[in-house]
């Protein structure tokens, strides 16, 4: 059944009375991302000024000309090269994540976020009129040509403002987007020309290709030892802000051939940098999206206020038996969910969570049949319970993909949003589980 507005609440959002950051926030810190602007200035002016070159130009060499401008790969297929350094700049104007992407090794698409209000906050109307003005005059000087007239993007879900420059070689598209008055981003992009013209202009709610669901099987691949994951499912890197929901659908869009950005989400969901993303807003933000790309949303496992305080009340029968610290039953004591999940033991819970009931094992029967189609799954969870090694979010909740399984050893594979290193990752069936809050998918209508 097509997941509604009241079936994906749950995913996010326990009771009124509790936080919503408690459940699934996806706030998190990253270290590597420094605001240190005393660092030397690092220029992208010859991104610009290479002109056609660019676009001959190998993924790989690009990285090491720029490594000093705090390029990485986003993932370790190298497709894409991502910097957040912290004194960006072009034409001595500061702008933030720059992500290069390649096709067949070489650079095909630059993007730049010259601002955006999740990683650098709220600016009035009139400052970021004035920067979208200064910018416009940078890009007609540096190119040396007029720019199309300013138009608004009819197949886009947000309010966009474009201004477009066509040069001997490329396609360089300057948007704008503002909701209520309120800024939201800016971000510039370039392409090859003429077939940038077209791929820079089609942004939301038009797929690039078409995807059946008889492509998306081909990309599913089993290795001998057993694991069965899907394959090509394009990284994003959230930040140290909290947009693992839109990261994820982002990645997911980009994965069925639809042009989007985690920026574009985020003001579709009203999702904001501290709190991650509100239910409601987050399945209109999808529905939005996905507008015209023959996409439909399904609800596997929505999360219930009334089943979860059952469950908790079983355990405590079990840990009575046991002898082990009992869980807040009563949610009108709770000031938060951290009372819960920080009084409940591990081990204990897995086990008494994959017994209750058939939901184990529709659970593992649900991601199986996914995964076998080619359909990476959204997993809202509940980290801190069992360690995870390596990651910028100890705890509280947050969202990953589940990409693939392998039963021979109990186990799931999923992948987080946060960059190279993240790509895929496994964890024992009964203890992913045990974390769930949620599971729901997106695909192909046909």
């Amino acid at each position: 059944m097509p997941l509604t507005k009241e079936h994906l609440s749950p995913l996010f959002l326990l009771l009124p009375l509790i936080s919503l950051s408690s459940l699934i926030s996806g706030f998190s810190q990253d270290s590597s991302e420094s605001n240190d602007t005393s660092l030397p200035p690092q220029s992208l002016d010859s991104v610009i000024k290479a002109g056609g070159n660019l676009w001959k130009t190998n993924l790989p060499f690009f990285a090491t000309r720029f490594e000093s401008h705090g390029f990485k790969w986003m993932s370790s297929d190298r497709k894409a090269l991502r910097s957040v350094y912290p004194n960006l700049q072009m034409f001595k104007e500061s702008v933030g994540e720059t992500v290069v992407r390649s096709k067949k090794g070489k650079i095909y698409r630059v993007d730049i976020s010259i601002y955006n209000r999740g990683d650098r906050g709220s600016i009035g109307t009139y400052d970021f009129n004035d920067m979208a003005e200064r910018w416009q005059k940078h890009i007609t000087k540096i190119t040396k040509t007029k720019p199309e007239p300013q138009s608004k993007a009819k197949d886009s879900a947000v309010n966009l403002e474009r201004v477009l420059w066509y040069t001997n070689s490329s396609a360089i598209l300057l948007e704008t987007s503002k909701t209520g008055g309120m800024a939201q981003f800016m971000r510039l992009r370039l392409a090859p020309k003429p077939k940038g013209a077209f791929y820079l202009g089609n942004n939301k709610g038009t797929i690039q290709k078409t995807v059946s669901r008889s492509d998306l099987k081909r990309n599913v691949k089993t290795t001998s030892l057993g694991d069965v994951a899907i394959q090509g499912i394009p990284m994003v890197d959230q930040g140290p802000k909290g947009y693992c929901a839109v990261a994820s659908a982002e990645r997911v869009f980009r994965y069925y051939g639809l042009e989007t950005d985690q920026h574009e989400m985020a003001e579709l969901a009203r999702t904001t940098a501290g709190r991650g993303t509100t239910p409601s807003l987050m399945y209109d933000a999808l529905k939005k999206a996905s507008l015209g790309a023959n996409l439909r949303v399904f609800s596997i496992i929505e999360w219930d206020a009334k089943k979860f305080f059952d469950t908790i009340k079983a355990y405590n029968r079990l840990a009575k038996k046991e002898h082990l610290p009992l869980a807040v039953e009563n949610w009108r004591m709770l000031q938060s969910l951290e009372q819960i999940y920080t009084a409940l033991d591990p081990e204990a819970y897995k086990r008494h969570k994959a017994k209750r009931g058939n939901y184990f094992k529709s659970f593992n029967t649900q991601v199986e049949l996914n995964i076998d189609a080619g359909i990476p799954l959204f997993w809202g969870i509940r980290l801190g319970m069992y360690p995870e090694p390596e990651i910028p979010q100890a705890a509280g909740g947050h969202m990953r993909l589940i990409i693939g399984y392998n039963r021979k050893e109990k186990s799931i594979i999923y992948s987080d949003s946060w960059g190279p290193g993240h790509e895929s990752k496994r964890m024992p069936a009964d203890q992913a589980f045990a974390i769930t809050n949620g599971l729901f998918i997106i695909k192909p209508s046909r």
